[in-house]
């Protein structure tokens, strides 16, 4: 794809970035036949070769609106289409830096301004987010089906039980912030599972939201925040041989992948985001060594 990036963005670290990445693309569309949007919109510009053309048109200098924005925002960031793409176009690097750059450029109303921050700092704190939780299983009866459908019931207290039996092994687990309100039996199963390998599974309270949430709401700085503080609470159980970081939510284990991107500009934190980024792993990926003993 060839580009035409306006000087002050083309002569950016991140702009020069986003260039080889529109540069890369070809354009072929199959990106859009693993679109969840494009496939329930079939709007060419809510999937990933529009957008990826809006973002090129702004970077360009060319006018951008709500409309822009709006498809934009529709992006899941599933990253799906990545799979897809023959030429291995970066597109949730390159959404990044175009969402970025069009809130500098369309302003939002208050209602979503407000609605965007409910979400960034609701859904990435446990606590919030399990007071609301609760209220919403009290009226879940006077909800609309839509809404009731999405609460489930009350976790079993024993099927959420972490293991307490100690091993040589250990990895950690993160508690993240809306899994453990919505279904804390998932890390707990997942501790079990390791536990039967004679691996022991570690949740540090202090780390939580994997910062995902507000990167993709285009807040970078508090996604690194969050990715700071988890380092900060891993990192004594990482010195103390803590072997791996075991993910048990697909979109958080991307985005601690993603934190030596996150952080490489930063001195203080590049080299442990590093080392925690290499750490990480799907818990299918970590018991697959180990398959032998569960069997």
């Amino acid at each position: 794809m060839q580009t035409q990036l306006i000087p002050v963005i083309q002569e950016t670290i991140a702009g020069a970035e986003a260039e080889s990445i529109l540069r890369s693309c070809v354009h072929c569309g199959m990106c859009n036949a693993t679109c969840p949007t494009y496939q329930l919109l079939g709007d060419e510009l809510d999937g990933p070769r529009g957008r990826i053309y809006l973002i090129k048109q702004m970077l360009e200098g060319q006018e951008v609106s709500q409309t822009t924005q709006t498809h934009l925002d529709r992006c899941l960031t599933c990253r799906s289409c990545e799979t897809t793409c023959p030429s291995g176009v970066q597109y949730h690097r390159l959404l990044e830096f175009g969402r970025a750059e069009i809130e500098q450029r369309v302003s939002r109303s208050w209602l979503q301004k407000s609605f965007r921050s409910g979400l960034k700092h609701g859904l990435s704190n446990p606590r919030l987010f399990q007071l609301a939780l609760q209220l919403g299983r009290r009226v879940r009866g006077a909800l609309p089906s839509t809404l009731r459908d999405k609460i489930p019931p009350q976790a079993d207290a024993a099927l959420a039980r972490m293991p307490q039996v100690q091993h040589q092994r250990k990895v950690l687990m993160l508690a993240g912030c809306v899994q453990q309100s919505l279904a804390p039996e998932i890390n707990a199963a997942a501790a079990r599972v390791l536990d039967v390998c004679s691996v022991q599974s570690l949740q540090v309270e202090q780390a939580q939201c994997c910062g995902a949430v507000a990167l993709h709401l285009s807040d970078a700085e508090r996604a690194k925040q969050q990715a700071r503080a988890n380092i900060d609470a891993w990192w004594p159980c990482i010195e103390q041989g803590a072997e791996a970081i075991v993910m048990t939510a697909s979109g958080c284990g991307l985005m601690v992948h993603e934190y030596a991107g996150l952080l490489a500009g930063d001195i203080a934190y590049h080299e442990k985001a590093r080392k925690v980024s290499s750490l990480c792993v799907d818990l299918g990926q970590f018991l697959y060594a180990s398959r032998s003993l569960l069997i």
